[in-house]
């Protein structure tokens, strides 16, 4: 489950990756080489360093595609969270949501399986011409360390070609190496709870009490207290209101 008291970049610093273990003059070539293809795609290519916390190569096509200035993109590099600015701003914090979760679930792989897993996005960006358009992102590790740990992690975005308005993100993760689809923990968390845990947090989140609760459905309030109970634990939530947060951001409520 996602824990709302990290970061991303908190998040990267956990796989305590040591400059002597980050093999730079290997990786500066593989830019390179990565740098040349982007010149003969119409995606946008980006790389995260995740030893340095930062962003580590951007493509020409962001400023094409996203009107973004061309020189900060060429300095990527000191530029902090550039490429965050064009996301909707509805979408940017789901995203953050899901990249700290798909963090914790990679980290938590063996270090020989990390590079098997791709997330897939559809989100909004604004483009050159100041209109949102939903865009498709597949990112995933691409270098680690000589310990095995993830370390440089490459995104690939293209204008999707389904353009039907939507109001929140769709995210799938892949196994490259298998073609199976793992199901992310907000996904699996929808799966756990029951369809009367679903009921009763709606008729949470519309106001009523566990009494008034009781009463509607015909349970008794011990009964509900437990499904109250159950529901904070799948959710990984401290309270109610937290609980009904995560179930909007993850679908399960509306």
């Amino acid at each position: 489950m996602i824990s709302n008291n990290i970061s991303p970049k908190e998040l990267w610093s956990r796989q305590k990756i040591s400059s002597l273990d980050a093999d730079y003059d290997v990786w500066n070539r593989k830019r390179e080489s990565i740098r040349e293809f982007s010149l003969f795609t119409q995606s946008c290519i980006f790389t995260v360093d995740v030893f340095k916390q930062r962003y580590d190569f951007a493509s020409d096509n962001f400023s094409h595609l996203f009107g973004y200035n061309p020189a900060w993109i060429r300095a990527i590099r000191k530029q902090g969270d550039l490429l965050e600015d064009r996301i909707h701003p509805d979408d940017r914090e789901q995203l953050i949501k899901y990249q700290i979760e798909h963090g914790q679930f990679i980290y938590s792989l063996p270090a020989e399986e990390r590079n098997d897993f791709q997330q897939i996005f559809q989100y909004r960006m604004m483009n050159a011409q100041g209109q949102y358009i939903n865009v498709t992102s597949r990112q995933q590790v691409i270098e680690k360390d000589r310990n095995n740990k993830a370390w440089i992690i490459m995104g690939v975005m293209d204008i999707s070609p389904v353009q039907t308005p939507c109001e929140k993100i769709q995210r799938i993760v892949v196994n490259r190496k298998t073609g199976g689809i793992q199901i992310p923990a907000s996904a699996a968390a929808e799966k756990q709870l029951t369809r009367r845990e679903k009921e009763i947090l709606q008729l949470i989140r519309q106001g009523f009490l566990s009494k008034e609760i009781a009463g509607k459905l015909n349970l008794s309030i011990y009964t509900i207290h437990n499904h109250r109970k159950n529901i904070l634990a799948k959710l990984d939530a401290d309270n109610v209101i937290e609980a009904i947060n995560r179930a909007q951001d993850y679908g399960i409520i509306y």
